[in-house]
């Protein structure tokens, strides 16, 4: 037995119930099981950092399944955060609530840290899936990396940058009437036909996907500088080349491949978190 294989995903999230089917369908382990938010969010946590800074957690979820650090074998990490509490009481203040929804939020955190070497997907103080990184940030570690980036930008007029490249298209950030010249700020993103589109997932040791041998050293390492090791890259092939237009630190996995990579990889970090704690 390798421990649970626990996926921490939203309701809806198609990627995760599809990891959860393969998972499923492969049996022999120590059983899957998806959680989401809202039951992260209801169940009773008990969880202790020693004069060490080790931390140990027991959660008891609303269907009264209990969790330990001892069961869990990997985790799926695809959290977006915690919802508010449901039945709170409404007298009380905004601000008590915020408080009491960061403090259940820094406990997913501390929690996920705690079980880092078992937990795919970007862990960090914040959480959730996405942590601190946004978009931007990303692509700028993708070109520091090595990988060419489709250029994004903006102006606070349109008349500042010109007519759109190649692939290019410039979006108002409102409605006004003054033309492509006027005083609106616009933001320059790709403009990239879905037909010229690869995408490259890293799952651990591997990248998955179209061309991934002439990028797969510079998509390891963008992984390493994100902090992961579960990553979805965004390609566009152009008359002048490959470039990247997105980075996904919480890939769709609507790619049978992907789904595949990513269950073969919890199987693995399972059995290696087994044969460490033996």
């Amino acid at each position: 037995m390798s421990g649970t294989l626990l996926v921490l995903a939203a309701p809806g999230d198609g990627g995760a119930a599809a990891v959860v089917r393969a998972l499923t369908a492969r049996g022999g382990h120590g059983g899957v099981l998806a959680v989401t938010p809202a039951e992260l969010a209801r169940a009773r946590w008990s969880h202790r950092v020693d004069g060490r800074g080790e931390a140990s957690t027991r959660i008891t979820l609303p269907s009264g399944r209990v969790l330990d650090d001892r069961s869990i074998g990997s985790v799926l990490h695809r959290l977006p955060g915690l919802p508010l509490a449901a039945g709170a009481d409404e007298r009380a203040r905004a601000k008590d609530a915020a408080y009491a929804h960061c403090e259940r939020q820094a406990l997913v955190a501390s929690w996920l840290l705690s079980l880092a070497p078992r937990v795919i997907g970007l862990i960090t103080a914040y959480g959730t899936v996405f942590g601190p990184v946004s978009p931007t940030t990303a692509l700028v570690h993708a070109e520091r990396c090595g990988l060419a980036v489709a250029r994004r930008g903006g102006a606070t007029r349109g008349g500042l940058v010109g007519r759109p490249a190649p692939g290019e298209r410039h979006v108002p950030r409102l409605a006004w009437p003054g033309g492509p010249g006027s005083p609106v700020p616009v933001d320059v993103l790709p403009e990239a036909s879905a037909a010229n589109l690869d995408r490259l997932l890293v799952a651990g040791d591997r990248v998955i996907g179209p061309c991934a041998r002439d990028h797969s050293e510079r998509c390891h390492r963008l992984a390493t500088v994100l902090g992961t090791r579960h990553v979805e890259i965004w390609l566009e092939r152009r008359a002048t080349g490959t470039v990247v237009t997105d980075v996904n630190l919480c890939p769709r996995l609507d790619d049978p491949r992907h789904v595949e990579a990513t269950a073969s990889l919890m199987v693995a970090v399972a059995e290696q978190s087994t044969g460490r704690s033996e």
